[in-house]
């Protein structure tokens, strides 16, 4: 499963990204958290408001900070 963390590096984004990366640890399994920074990037995929998550190249949701529990859900589902 990949899981991709939209952001420019600002709190909101790191904080995502960490808690992401608790919800992966907790969860186990063969997973890959990446982090991107660049606009361009950003903008194609789609991303209008950081932070922002994807998994498996689906937007999962924008402009919002995700406790680890969340994102836990998502990823069982």
């Amino acid at each position: 499963m990949l899981i991709e963390v939209f952001g420019p590096g600002c709190a909101k984004c790191e904080t995502l990204l960490k808690h992401t990366k608790h919800a992966v640890e907790q969860l186990g399994g063969d997973h890959t958290v990446i982090k991107i920074s660049d606009y361009p990037a950003m903008a194609a995929r789609g991303v209008l408001s950081t932070p922002a998550l994807a998994v498996d190249g689906q937007l999962k949701f924008q402009g919002k900070v995700a406790s680890s529990a969340e994102i836990l859900e998502l990823l069982k589902a």
